[in-house]
């Protein structure tokens, strides 16, 4: 997999085109002001678990890019889910969409996550299997992938 194609270029991708939906398609910018400030809330979540999860990544010197992992992190916020950090850019995807209030920019964040649930998740599970075994394994039946 090239390292050009990685879920930071698809979050990039996604908040581009919600701006672009809203101005290229406003007669479906349907979310009401203030309700549309909701997404700021929403936002800064997401981008909570994601620097949490960076931080347990640089805590445990383990790689963000799809490469062998020197380890395996399971405290924290990984004691909860498998995938914070694409939960954490999901929450961030759908806070700005909301906050653009377009309707199609919602439908963005659900795009994102199918496409990381395929073509991501699959490939950094087999190699935390292949890496760390029946460890891994162990995780994996502890651990549900979202919440």
């Amino acid at each position: 997999m090239k390292k050009i194609i990685i879920p930071p270029v698809f979050l990039l991708i996604s908040f581009i085109l919600i701006v672009l939906f809203y101005f290229i398609f406003p007669q479906f910018n349907v979310i009401p002001f203030p309700y549309n400030l909701a997404g700021i809330f929403i936002s800064f979540i997401g981008f909570g678990f994601t620097g949490l999860t960076w931080k347990l990544f640089r805590t445990y010197r383990t790689t963000l890019y799809f490469e062998k992992s020197s380890s395996m992190i399971t405290e924290g916020i990984f004691g909860k889910t498998r995938n914070p950090m694409y939960i954490g850019m999901f929450l961030a995807i759908l806070g700005i969409s909301v906050c653009f209030m377009n309707i199609l920019g919602m439908v963005i964040p659900f795009v994102f996550i199918i496409l990381i649930r395929i073509l991501f998740i699959p490939v950094e599970e087999k190699m935390m299997l292949e890496t760390f075994g029946q460890e891994y394994i162990n995780y994996k039946n502890r651990v549900r992938r979202w919440i």
